[in-house]
């Protein structure tokens, strides 16, 4: 599973006749026992998902399914699904670690009582390698709480100075090891240099518009269609493309993204020329996923703003600010909302939405010197 090239797209079935349970002849794997064996550890519990995902992928087994910890669905296919919104484990606590497809629906039948209950499952299990660790707490994850993780994907062109002269081999076995994430290389892109770059046309003879303006190779990167195998040897200049994985516990990705945001509203307060500037964390007030960071309400000398990500835009909001003006008697100034009145963007009588970091400092600026004034 972890091996094999993150181009792979994932196999499920879409047969009307399912498969019947039958574990006899089968692998170890594909047993009630062997399952139930597994568990006893986390690399065990890892190495059973990895031999079934190869089972179903490389040699095209139709496998029996199971159920796991209450968390987990091991479908006909080899894939590790994970349950998502209504968590069996966490409403039965009793719940068998192992139990089969039928054994698994008789079990919720029997504990539903009056309700119909919806129970869905994502097609990946989120679940680390077992060498992998947080980056918060550097510590890693057992069979107990191996659903808690918050995965963070990106990808990176990574400059590979330090391995001129060693093989791209020796690379991939280099960030294998690393524990801080789950880096993997992918065959249709891996090393950029400008060496590499051709500005010629691909086309010489185009029959299409668009055809006249391809080149060869316009960024410079090159993969195993060109020739890149593990054996070639880094030159001076090249990068590397990776897949990168971050695995958090739940509570270090809160604490990580709280402190992260926190960091950078600081600054572009500070930058705007606020003076007394006092943070608290708030939930997010559009979206409540692990992805999205909490919103914050900042204390100013001038009074409280909130502020947050929305999506794509960050949120300022200053209706506090206002608030707080009117009930102490003071008399208000004109309208903070028209100093944008000539920003083509989302805003209302006390907000703004700020498209980046940059512009939501500008906005803060403005805020500043018109409340200062």
């Amino acid at each position: 599973m972890f091996e094999r090239e993150v181009s792979d797209v994932i196999k499920f079935s879409i047969d009307k006749k399912q498969k019947e349970h039958n574990e006899e002849g089968q692998p170890w794997y594909d047993t009630k026992e062997g399952i139930l064996n597994s568990l006893k550890s986390f690399p065990d519990l890892v190495q059973m998902i990895e031999e079934r995902h190869t089972a179903g992928y490389c040699r095209n087994e139709r496998l029996n399914q199971f159920y796991v910890l209450g968390r987990y669905w091991l479908d006909s296919c080899g894939n590790c699904c994970k349950a998502q919104g209504f968590i069996p484990k966490e409403q039965f606590a009793d719940i068998p670690d192992v139990l089969t497809k039928d054994e698994f629906w008789d079990f919720i039948k029997k504990h539903q009582e009056d309700k119909e209950l919806m129970i869905s499952f994502v097609l990946q299990s989120d679940m680390p390698l077992p060498n992998i660790t947080c980056p918060v707490c550097g510590k890693g994850w057992d069979i107990q709480n191996c659903h808690d993780t918050v995965v963070w994907h990106k990808t990176d062109a990574i400059s590979l100075t330090d391995f001129v002269g060693k093989t791209l081999g020796q690379v991939k076995q280099h960030y294998n090891q690393l524990t801080n994430a789950i880096y993997r290389m992918q065959s249709d892109i891996l090393i950029r240099n400008d060496r590499f770059i051709d500005l010629s046309p691909k086309y010489p003879k185009p029959e299409h518009d668009w055809q006249k303006r391809i080149v060869k190779n316009q960024n410079g990167w090159v993969s195993e269609k060109d020739g890149i195998t593990d054996d070639y040897v880094i030159q001076k200049g090249d990068e590397g493309f990776f897949n990168i994985w971050a695995y958090y516990h739940g509570v270090c990705n809160r604490e990580h993204l709280e402190k992260t945001e926190e960091q950078e509203f600081r600054k572009i307060f500070e930058k705007a020329g606020f003076q007394d500037i006092r943070m608290s964390a708030i939930l997010n007030q559009y979206c409540g996923c692990d992805h999205c960071a909490p919103w914050f309400n900042v204390n100013t000398e001038f009074g409280t703003i909130t502020i947050g990500w929305r999506k794509r835009v960050i949120n300022i909001d200053w209706s506090k600010v206002e608030e707080a003006s009117q009930a102490c008697g003071e008399f208000p100034k004109p309208n903070i909302i028209s100093l944008f009145a000539d920003e083509d963007v989302t805003k209302g009588q006390a907000y703004i939405h700020a498209w980046g970091w940059e512009k939501a400092q500008d906005y803060l600026s403005r805020i500043h010197s018109h409340l200062a004034s």
